[in-house]
């Protein structure tokens, strides 16, 4: 902005210093003059008394032509106050587009702090919601084929559902940052761990919840070719052990993260 200011400026004083009268004339009207000096070198004719006499004639010569020559030469007044306040609302309108365009300011980067609280506020979100009820939950609607369970008790419960994937990638995104700008090795080392147990956790919710619908679809107990009704249950007990083993991890990492906040 300061250059275009600086460029418009130098063109207008350029165009007013063209415009500017009294600059030319003296240029035009020394050429003339300077032609006269041989006849006053001239020494047998300044003791001449007719050429002495002459001298009002060349007098009033240049008299006659100066004012001619500045004449034509002159700019009016009121054409350099247009030209001037053209120049100026050219420059006002370059200085306020450009204000215009510089109004925007970056937001300050993310410290490792806010990503440490970002992070862990989600990923404590996810320890809380990621429980056996919820993937008892799911196993029995994947059977049933209902998405949502309507104004029971199970509302919250799809709540969570649907947004589980979601929390689980911003924390993931907030911890990875975390990981990255650590300021030291402890610190990266708590935001990994909590990470990974808890992606942990994650499959073995799913794992949960397909013993689940396993169990309830069981069709014919005791079919040597088909998984019998015992063994469903007893996956169920494993997935729901693992589970159980997941989130005492993510327990412990989510405390070892919160001593960085």
């Amino acid at each position: 902005m300061f250059k275009r200011i600086a460029l418009l400026g130098a063109v207008m004083i350029i165009v007013l210093a063209a415009c500017a009268p009294g600059t030319n004339p003296p240029d035009s009207t020394e050429p003339p003059g300077s032609t006269q000096a041989p006849e006053t070198t001239q020494a047998p004719e300044t003791t001449q008394a007719p050429d002495t006499t002459q001298a009002p004639d060349t007098t009033s010569g240049s008299e006659t032509t100066v004012p001619v020559d500045g004449e034509e030469s002159t700019t009016p007044w009121w054409l350099l106050i247009l030209v001037g306040l053209a120049f100026l609302a050219l420059i006002i309108a370059f200085v306020s587009r450009g204000s215009k365009k510089k109004i925007v300011v970056a937001p300050p980067p993310i410290t490792w702090k806010e990503n440490a609280r970002e992070g862990y506020a989600d990923a404590r979100w996810l320890y809380d919601a990621m429980s056996e009820d919820l993937a008892i939950w799911r196993g029995n609607a994947k059977f049933d084929a209902t998405a949502e369970v309507g104004a029971t008790a199970g509302t919250s419960l799809a709540d969570a559902w649907q947004q589980l994937d979601g929390r689980i990638g911003k924390a993931s995104d907030h911890l990875y940052a975390l990981e990255a700008a650590a300021p030291d090795q402890r610190t990266s080392e708590a935001a990994s761990a909590a990470v990974a147990s808890m992606r942990t956790v994650r499959k073995a919710i799913d794992s949960r919840a397909e013993a689940r619908m396993n169990y309830r679809t069981i069709d014919a107990p005791g079919d040597a070719e088909s998984m019998t009704l015992q063994d469903a249950r007893e996956r169920e007990v494993r997935s729901s052990r693992n589970l159980a083993e997941a989130r005492s991890s993510y327990g412990s990492a989510l405390t070892n993260l919160s001593t960085v906040l």
